[in-house]
């Protein structure tokens, strides 16, 4: 059986949706380091079909070893609507 391990962008009043919305002002190098260390330690990704979309619209256009590392992941989508 595998470990499902959760990141999430979580604020302190429980929004957890467009992290990219409100998270900037917080997001420094402390912050990228722990999201980095979480990706590396992956090896694969669960993702909802709107996170998908988001992730594969963005990362492969990116470089650099979390790049390398987001893109090399196995990806699992859960969705009843995407083929």
């Amino acid at each position: 059986m595998r470990k499902i391990v959760s990141g999430l962008f979580i604020s302190l009043d429980g929004v957890i949706e467009s992290a990219n919305d409100w998270i900037e002002p917080w997001f420094g190098p402390l912050l990228g380091q722990t999201v980095g260390s979480m990706i590396a330690a992956q090896d694969a990704m669960l993702l909802g079909r709107v996170t998908y979309a988001e992730f594969a619209a963005h990362w492969p256009r990116q470089t650099g070893e979390m790049a390398d590392q987001m893109n090399g992941s196995v990806k699992y989508v859960v969705s009843s609507t995407l083929k």
